[in-house]
């Protein structure tokens, strides 16, 4: 079966940034997150930026490293606030 183009590249990349975080744990830098998705690493940093304005990223700078990793900001999209 062959695989289907996302209606969406953009958001498929965002998504696939997304899961390669959530499964990275302590973070990874801006090169190790590029490759571990495939993204073309200009692409990886504009979609990591973006997360961290939002609030759903944010980065832990060790030396001149940099890693990302994810904020709880992600939960609480699963889980709104109760009314």
């Amino acid at each position: 079966m062959a695989a289907h183009a996302p209606a969406s590249p953009s958001v498929d990349r965002a998504l696939t940034v997304l899961e390669a975080l959530v499964s990275a744990g302590d973070g990874l830098t801006l090169s190790a997150l590029a490759r571990a998705t495939g993204i073309p690493l200009a692409t990886t940093a504009s979609i990591v930026y973006t997360l961290e304005q939002r609030g759903y990223a944010a980065r832990r700078v060790v030396g001149r490293s940099h890693f990302w990793r994810l904020t709880a900001r992600m939960a609480e999209l699963a889980a709104p606030p109760a009314t």
